[in-house]
C-alpha cells in the first residue's frame, strides 16, 4: 500500500515498510518480522533495490521462494548466493533452511522467512515502478552529484 504525504512516500505490506523522507533524502526499511529498521542513504538503496529485481530474476531462487519446489527436499549443501555492486548489500539462501539472509556493508545481516524475503521483494518492486518515488530518488543523486562535483572543482584551485 502506498501513503504519500509533504512529508514522506511510504509503501508497506504486512511483511516490510520502506518510507522515503522526501527532505531528508533517507530511507528507512522495515523488515517487521524481524523488528529491524534500517535507515540508508540512496546510493545504498538502489544496490538493494538492483540486488531485489536481480533475485526477483533468478529462477532458482524465486523457485524455492514461491515454493515450486520444495526446498526440503535439496541438498543441505545447497547455496545460492547473489551479490550487489560492489558487494554493497549480496544475498545468500540456503534453500534446506527456508531461510534469505541479506548482508549489507554496514555490518548487518537479516535473516528473513521466504515469506518475508518474497514481500519485500514485492514492496521494492511495488516502489520502484512508481513515478514520485523514482523521480525524488533521481533528484538526491543528482543534488549529490552536483555537490559532489563543486568540491572537487573547490580543491583544485
Amino acid at each position: 500500500m502506498k501513503t504519500d504525504t509533504n512529508e514522506e512516500i511510504s509503501f508497506t505490506n504486512c511483511y516490510a515498510g520502506i518510507y522515503l523522507n522526501k527532505k531528508e533524502g533517507a530511507i528507512a526499511l522495515d523488515f517487521k518480522s524481524q523488528e529491524i529498521v534500517l535507515y540508508l542513504n540512496t546510493s545504498l538503496y538502489q544496490a538493494f533495490a538492483w540486488l531485489l529485481q536481480n533475485a526477483h530474476d533468478c529462477k532458482e531462487l524465486m523457485n524455492f521462494v514461491n515454493w515450486d519446489v520444495d526446498p526440503t527436499m535439496v541438498s543441505k549443501n545447497s547455496l545460492i548466493e547473489i551479490h550487489g555492486p560492489e558487494h554493497s548489500v549480496c544475498l545468500v539462501c540456503i534453500p534446506g533452511h527456508e531461510r534469505v539472509q541479506l548482508n549489507f556493508e554496514i555490518g548487518i545481516s537479516v535473516d528473513l522467512k521466504f515469506t518475508d524475503f518474497k514481500g519485500l521483494v514485492d514492496l521494492v518492486s511495488e516502489a520502484q515502478d512508481d513515478l514520485e518515488w523514482r523521480r525524488n530518488l533521481l533528484q538526491w543523486t543528482l543534488k549529490k552529484d552536483v555537490s559532489e562535483h563543486h568540491k572537487k572543482d573547490r580543491n583544485i584551485s
